[in-house]
């Protein structure tokens, strides 16, 4: 019998150009074409099948190339950069606490620059972004935050307000997780946020908070006080933050529909946050912001 036929898929991701990629689906014969062809009898009945299924293969394979041949979804993508110097650094204490990792010294997180002061920890987002007429509503990205080495990892994020975040104990020790209002850097914590005050006594163990009101938050531990994590709720579900090279993709951005938007960049050591025009396109756009370090924390 004719084994069942099968394609690979291809990921359109690949760097190849999109016009030469094709996404093929697993595709089986039925079973009035396989069994056309028996185990055995004369090499007529075996012409005519072969001939049958090459038909049929031969029709499916245009079928499918004829509608799977899709461009790569489009991207905001844009890269942050420091100007000078910044008028902090971070500073390096001993913590000797158990659970923790295996060294004592710890340093600050205030500032991830590059060689070319490419800037990382950036919130960037859409301030009223528009979706495209054939998008319904934005899936919103799911965002965790790690408790490892009695650190907030990552240090800055961005979440949608209103919807739940994951937070994760990976350490074998207990922490607490207090959120609190902040005014802003070089301002000291703002008020309790009601409610989320919890504990995490179990490595692995994970829950999911929201917060519900778009603002500026701090993540706090009470048992170790070096901790802290920024998180930016925003009414935007465009958004994302800078990694190590300064560089950013901004998630449902390829769902926009053409037009003008404002976006923002702000970082924990900035009091202003920067603001463009960017026009997007089938999607696309690509914009860069410069931070000066003279006016940083």
């Amino acid at each position: 019998m004719i084994a069942p036929a099968s394609v690979v898929a291809v990921d359109r991701r690949a760097t190849v150009p999109s016009s030469e990629v094709t996404q093929y689906r697993l595709v089986r014969l039925p079973s009035e074409v396989a069994a056309a062809v028996p185990s055995g009898g004369t090499s007529e009945r075996k012409d005519t099948a072969a001939r049958d299924s090459g038909g049929y293969l031969g029709f499916l394979c245009v079928l499918l190339l004829s509608v799977s041949a899709l461009p790569s979804p489009a991207d905001i993508t844009g890269t942050i950069t420091l100007q000078g110097n910044p008028n902090s650094k971070d500073e390096t204490f001993v913590a000797p606490v158990s659970g923790c990792g295996e060294s004592a010294v710890r340093h600050t997180e205030n500032w991830k620059v590059g060689p070319k002061g490419e800037l990382g920890d950036v919130v960037v987002w859409v301030v009223d972004p528009k979706l495209a007429d054939k998008i319904g509503a934005a899936i919103p990205p799911e965002v965790e935050v790690k408790q490892l080495g009695c650190r907030y990892i990552p240090h800055v994020i961005a979440i949608q307000a209103g919807v739940p975040f994951k937070i994760t104990n990976a350490d074998p020790t207990l922490h607490n997780i207090r959120a609190k209002v902040s005014d802003g850097p070089g301002k000291p914590p703002g008020a309790d946020v009601p409610g989320f005050n919890f504990g995490q006594a179990r490595q692995g163990q994970t829950d999911d908070k929201q917060l519900d009101d778009p603002g500026l938050y701090t993540l706090q531990c009470d048992v170790h006080p070096w901790m802290q994590c920024w998180v930016m709720a925003l009414k935007s579900s465009c958004f994302g933050v800078t990694v190590l090279d300064g560089t950013f993709k901004l998630r449902s951005g390829s769902e926009l529909a053409d037009g003008d938007y404002k976006i923002d960049a702000w970082h924990p050591r900035f009091a202003q946050t920067l603001e463009q025009t960017i026009h997007v396109k089938n999607g696309t756009a690509n914009i860069n912001f410069q931070f000066d370090g003279t006016k940083s924390f």
